[in-house]
């Protein structure tokens, strides 16, 4: 399973990232939900948190999720490559 998206932050740059399988764990346990259930019931955080800890995890940002990481970001889209993998 693999959730592929385009972060564009507010200074004009954007990144490709892909929320995968460590990127689900980290979600469950910090956030105490279920992604499986996610389709059913994605919250616009959930999608940011996602790409923020996919960005985190390959290097990309140093920076806390809230209010830093999230001050910058202007939009989070789902690429659809990757919204159907397993």
């Amino acid at each position: 399973m693999k959730i592929a998206m385009t972060v564009k932050f507010s200074n004009g740059t954007s990144t490709d990232v892909d929320a995968m399988f460590p990127d689900f764990i980290a979600f469950e346990r910090e956030r105490r939900r279920s992604v499986i259930k996610l389709e059913a019931d994605m919250h616009l955080t959930d999608l940011a948190w996602l790409a923020w800890h996919s960005e985190k995890r390959r290097g990309g940002t140093t920076l806390k999720f809230e209010p830093d990481w999230v001050s910058t970001v202007e939009t989070v889209e789902v690429r659809d490559e990757g919204k159907a993998e397993a």
